[in-house]
């Protein structure tokens, strides 16, 4: 028995509902002497990872080129192999490799997606998503660029990867038709406030970040300091780290109709009926097959009711 599925929205796209986000395979990296990776990956186990989501049902992958510097793109090409022709692959542009900063313009664009479809060997790309743009590069221009990009054949359907609700209003109202945003139990504002708008339009939503950059696996508490490589070194320091322990402590009471916090986590952002699909981070098989644990599994009235409870009091 195969995951549930979920269509992308007007893409008429059919996706797993928990696919598999491919930030973390592309291990530690920097931009500009920052940390912009993960720390604790390993190529083989990255590749395995990978294979275990595709054997496991999984057929949608995110990546972006900026992840791992392009490392995660050639990983991804390299595990899925085969398996491309029916896999829906997304990527992302914007975030200079060159140096910091962003870069949006129809060279950079076109330059890199070419790049992107070398690293991942393949002739198109399912979903291509502008990176992290802020209001004031959403122009008609960039966006005319995407459907451009989609008429010519190299691109299937494209989208925004947002961070505000700013962001994610003027890329609906620009006309994406996928947008991806950070939506979990201990940040739940910008889905919120996003959904009903997307429900509108028929914007397919790709829910990323769905485990709290990790907090919601349990396995950090209050005397968690991330390796420097790691890029949560700079969000996360003493203060922040206290916080986010004792929030992730109210959240027990999920471990009653679940495995494990991050099973009841992600079940949690498939819960609006607007999300298409839900991309949680892997480095190895074994938190693969935590994650697709989640898949077709609503979580019950009293469970919801509690969380926002806790989330009422931080």
């Amino acid at each position: 028995m195969g995951l549930a599925t979920r269509t992308l929205g007007r893409t008429g796209i059919k996706v797993t509902d928990v696919g598999m986000g491919c930030w973390a395979i592309g291990g530690a990296s920097f931009r500009d002497g920052i940390p912009s990776g993960w720390s604790g990956t390993d190529i083989g186990q990255s590749l395995e990872a990978v294979r275990s989501a595709w054997d496991a049902g999984v057929t949608l992958f995110d990546t972006a080129d900026a992840y791992g510097r392009g490392k995660s793109e050639v990983l991804l090409g390299m595990a899925l192999h085969e398996h491309k022709p029916n896999a829906v692959v997304a990527t992302k542009v914007g975030n200079s490799l060159a140096g910091p900063g962003q870069n949006f313009t129809e060279p950079y664009i076109r330059g890199c997606l070419d790049a992107s479809l070398t690293r991942l060997e393949m002739s198109r790309v399912d979903l291509y998503q502008l990176h992290g743009p802020p209001v004031e590069a959403m122009t008609e221009e960039l966006f005319d660029l995407m459907r451009a990009l989609k008429d010519e054949g190299k691109v299937g359907a494209w989208g925004v990867s947002i961070g505000s609700i700013e962001e994610g209003e003027r890329a609906i109202e620009g006309g994406a038709e996928i947008i991806q945003l950070v939506y979990n139990i201990l940040q739940p504002d910008v889905g919120n406030a996003i959904y009903p708008l997307a429900e509108a339009k028929d914007v397919g939503i790709i829910v990323r970040v769905p485990l709290a950059s990790g907090w919601l696996t349990g396995k950090y508490d209050e005397n968690t300091v991330f390796p420097n490589e790691d890029h949560r070194s700079r969000r996360f320091g003493p203060e922040q780290v206290r916080q986010m322990a004792n929030r992730v402590k109210l959240l027990d009471f999920l471990l009653e109709e679940a495995d494990s916090l991050a099973e009841a986590a992600i079940r949690f952002t498939l819960m609006p009926s607007v999300v298409s699909t839900v991309i949680p981070g892997a480095k190895s098989p074994a938190q693969v097959a935590a994650n697709v644990k989640a898949s077709g599994r609503p979580l019950s009235d009293g469970a919801m009711q509690r969380i926002a409870d806790v989330v009422a009091e931080f």
